[in-house]
């Protein structure tokens, strides 16, 4: 079953979606007895489409739906505001994401607009952490001569952060995903943009990854920055840029520790949005 066709029926109401990985059976009870649930639906065998209530205080939610997954080993991959009426304009690092697919999106954007196809890898540019993330990658666009070069983007998801450090400047960007799904995806919305000669989609894993980095991204779960923060080190060019995101305050300080344990230091700066937070360290 083709992912985009599934999830098109919930992108109108007015209403915030998150979708949920996870095969933990309890994982649906769990997530349905959430404060401001509208409803639970399956996709498939791992994935669920939690609704929220209409007027809901969204970073409140997600944060509540968040303790839940991670509780059951379950991942948040998405959250989405559907319906003309309650989404407000998306716009990460001064672009305006719009979607759009090869067919309806003939030719390449224009500077100012990104367009991603929608599906259900993660980075739309409707949740807090990667418009955390833009405004950590708008903040080094703006101080540096030229953007640095070259970038990693672990766990691009849908690619938004690759393709948005080429637009920046970025001469050469490699994401990594190890979900297929976000890998065919990602490729796609590279080619939307017409980037493919900047940015190379793999799903190549980070224990075999080879090169140094200027700058790398990560807005992924803080669960696999913890697990992946022993491996920059060696992937970090010197002098080089950190910046992530996805974790909340008690997270932010223990991943902070794990870096510096691991020789990771220099000046930091910490980005708020909500309950969430993102860290850009510059070594």
């Amino acid at each position: 079953m083709s992912v985009n066709p599934v999830f098109s029926e919930y992108t109108s109401g007015g209403c915030l979606h998150v979708i949920v990985r996870g095969s933990e059976p309890r994982l649906s009870a769990s997530l349905s007895s959430l404060p401001g649930c509208g409803g639970v639906e399956r996709l498939a065998d791992d994935i669920l489409v939690l609704s929220a209530e209409p007027e809901i205080d969204i970073d409140d939610f997600l944060c509540r739906a968040l303790g839940v997954a991670t509780g059951l080993g379950a991942e948040i991959i998405e959250a989405r505001l559907g319906g003309d009426g309650g989404r407000r304009e998306i716009v990460v690092a001064g672009f305006k994401v719009e979607a759009g697919t090869a067919e309806t999106t003939p030719g390449i954007p224009e500077n100012g607009t990104i367009i991603l196809e929608p599906g259900l890898a993660f980075g739309s540019g409707q949740h807090p952490s990667t418009r955390l993330m833009g405004r950590g990658l708008a903040y080094i666009s703006g101080r540096a001569e030229s953007f640095p070069s070259p970038v990693l983007d672990i766990g691009c998801g849908s690619g938004i952060l690759s393709i948005i450090c080429a637009r920046l400047g970025g001469r050469r960007v490699v994401g990594l995903d190890i979900n297929p799904a976000a890998v065919a995806g990602a490729r796609r919305n590279v080619a939307l943009n017409g980037l493919e000669g900047r940015v190379r989609i793999s799903a190549e894993p980070i224990e075999s990854l080879k090169g140094s980095f200027v700058l790398i991204t990560a807005n992924i779960s803080p669960f696999v920055l913890f697990e992946i923060a022993p491996r920059l080190p060696g992937l970090l060019a010197p002098g080089g840029i950190l910046l992530m995101a996805g974790m909340r305050d008690a997270q932010m300080d223990d991943l902070w520790k794990i870096l510096r344990q691991h020789g990771l230091d220099g000046r930091r700066q910490v980005y708020r949005d909500g309950a969430w937070r993102g860290l850009l360290l510059e070594t």
